[in-house]
């Protein structure tokens, strides 16, 4: 009898339809199309409220346009942020798919911030380097939405008030952040070259009139003006020894909202923090055990250290050494993206192979520069064909005391996992996967920096249990390495912005008990300094991806795949975790 139950309530189950009253299907089914037809007149408002949003996103409409960030901009999105909330919770939740109910809860989460970014954190007013066209024009020239004679006179106009825009963008600032301000200055520079020679070609091949070329190069002056204008009145703050600047710490009120909006997890900062110092304790111990397996290899005749930091660190001295030139960094990285398609299509991790459009390795732009060593750069959403890049600092314009730091903390091991990381099948394949097989817009527009960082830390460890590296215990002691970094970034992060914790503690930290270099740990000092919450992202990403594939192995027995359950997580795209977990296992 309990058998028959049994078959009964798994035979509603399997044909749910059957088992629903038409009412419940038929309010269902208009409820969704209801949020379907709610979604596409949202987006393209918010698109149109947001239009270098729709440039990044390759949307396709309202690239002319350029917001000036005046007050009355900032009160304007605020205004609609609010209106679009209300016409959201106005609907039946519970009678959405779902699917929708993700969309729903993302796009909720995404104006709640929008409102709060700029009514409580205000960050218009302290970060100077918000305010940069550099970006936005590269889509806008180099993306190949349009023949490139339309996409010039869309370039034309979006820089027709670039004047007023970098007005208004000194006019907003109030007491900003010294470190956003070095950085503004930098990348604004940087951005300068976009307006150089590339675009003088662009336009000397374009077929346009010479009305619109003159009006065109005197946009561009224009631009180029006021960025310079732009520029040197942040040099003259920087020069003001008697210039009040806001400290760069947000405190732990601002932290703790910020991280619920940014990361949209189940996790307390707190709670991820503690963590993160009970996993550095397990590694550290991992660690001992690897460098004492080596320590003949690399000192033969010599006694290994008793103190367990020294061994590691002594075994770890031998591995950096085995490193790229400056000259050679790009070069090697660019081989390590070929090795790894092979790789991910051979073991059968992926359908790459079937979906993928080009990855491009490419000098990182200097725009982009000033923030990290390597970034991916995906193709927009909206925009189905195009070129995903993976950037790659230019090492040689480094000091040589620079170069070799970031050469030993980037050493022939370790940058594999920063290829695995950046590249494949870390953020450019997830970024690929996230615009051809997401099942709506909204995941990959609104991205969940938690499930995207957390994908490529998971990524690094995946391939290695799959066979890369060959089970070297180099590339394994570099892996835990890159952990402890990971785990770092969480400490750093919650101890500088929430505990007031100083420089020279955390730089401790990182090159004492995490084994960076000293030119690694000022550079994630500094990275601390212009971000917060971000840093914990990597480690609170990681550790939901990998308690959701146990639960998913465990659920599927022995029907798990490693493949499918690669698929079935990229093709929600980048919908945190706690979305993707739930429907997984229902």
């Amino acid at each position: 009898m309990k058998n028959i139950l049994g078959i009964l309530l798994l035979s509603c189950v399997l044909i749910l339809p059957a088992c629903q009253s038409p009412k419940q299907e038929d309010k269902s089914d208009s409820a969704d199309k209801a949020f379907t037809a709610f979604e596409d007149r949202f987006l393209d408002a918010y698109w149109k409220e947001h239009p270098t949003g729709a440039i990044f996103n390759g949307y396709g409409k309202y690239y002319d346009i350029l917001i000036v960030p005046d007050n009355a901009s900032f009160a304007t999105t605020v205004a609609f942020s609010k209106l679009w909330l209300d016409s959201l919770n106005a609907m039946d939740l519970n009678a959405l798919s779902d699917n929708n109910k993700i969309s729903l809860n993302i796009i909720k989460n995404q104006l709640e911030a929008d409102i709060w970014y700029i009514d409580v954190f205000k960050q218009q007013e302290w970060n100077a380097s918000l305010y940069n066209l550099a970006g936005e024009c590269d889509y806008i020239i180099n993306q190949p939405y349009a023949p490139l004679d339309e996409r010039l006179k869309t370039l034309s106009k979006h820089l027709e008030h670039s004047d007023a825009y970098y007005t208004a963008a000194f006019a907003a600032l109030h007491n900003p952040m010294k470190e956003y301000v070095e950085l503004a200055i930098m990348q604004n520079q940087g951005g300068l070259s976009l307006f150089g020679a590339s675009l003088s070609d662009s336009i000397k091949v374009s077929t346009l009139n010479d009305e619109e070329k003159k009006t065109l190069q005197t946009n561009i002056d224009k631009t180029i003006k006021a960025i310079n204008g732009y520029v040197d009145a942040l040099k003259k703050i920087m020069a003001d020894k008697n210039y009040s600047f806001r400290d760069f710490r947000i405190g732990k009120e601002l932290f703790t909202q910020k991280f619920k909006y940014d990361l949209v997890t189940d996790f307390t900062p707190e709670q991820v923090y503690e963590k993160a110092l009970e996993d550095k304790k397990m590694f550290l111990s991992k660690m001992t055990g690897i460098a004492g397996s080596l320590w003949t290899k690399y000192y033969s005749g010599q006694s290994a250290p008793k103190d367990s930091l020294e061994l590691i660190q002594k075994v770890l001295d031998k591995i950096q050494m085995q490193h790229a030139s400056p000259k050679n960094f790009f070069d090697s990285l660019t081989n390590h993206v070929s090795r790894l398609k092979r790789f991910i299509v051979e073991k059968k991790l992926f359908d790459f192979d079937t979906v993928a459009p080009p990855i491009k390795v490419r000098l990182m732009p200097e725009y982009a520069r000033g923030f990290s060593v390597a970034s991916a750069e995906f193709t927009p959403p909206y925009q189905k064909s195009g070129t995903t890049y993976y950037n790659i600092d230019d090492l040689t314009l480094y000091s040589p005391e620079k170069a070799e730091g970031v050469l030993k903390e980037y050493n022939d091991y370790a940058s594999q996992l920063l290829s695995i990381h950046e590249a494949v099948p870390g953020h450019c394949v997830q970024g690929i996967y996230n615009n051809k097989k997401s099942p709506d817009v909204v995941r990959a527009v609104f991205q969940n920096g938690a499930m995207i960082e957390g994908w490529a830390v998971y990524a690094e460890a995946m391939m290695l249990e799959n066979g890369w590296g060959n089970n070297s215990p180099e590339m394994e002691l570099a892996h835990d390495k890159l952990k402890l970094r990971e785990l770092a970034n969480v400490i750093i992060d919650y101890k500088l912005q929430c505990l007031n914790a100083t420089k020279d503690e955390l730089v401790n930290l990182m090159v004492k008990e995490c084994f960076q270099t000293p030119a690694q740990a000022a550079e994630k000092y500094h990275r601390a300094t212009v971000s917060q919450v971000q840093l914990c992202s990597y480690y609170s990403g990681s550790t939901a991806i990998h308690a959701l594939r146990d639960e998913y192995k465990a659920k599927m027995g022995d029907k798990f795949n490693l493949k499918d359950f690669h698929e079935a997580f990229l093709s929600y795209g980048s919908s945190p975790v706690k979305y993707i977990r739930e429907r997984m296992l229902k």
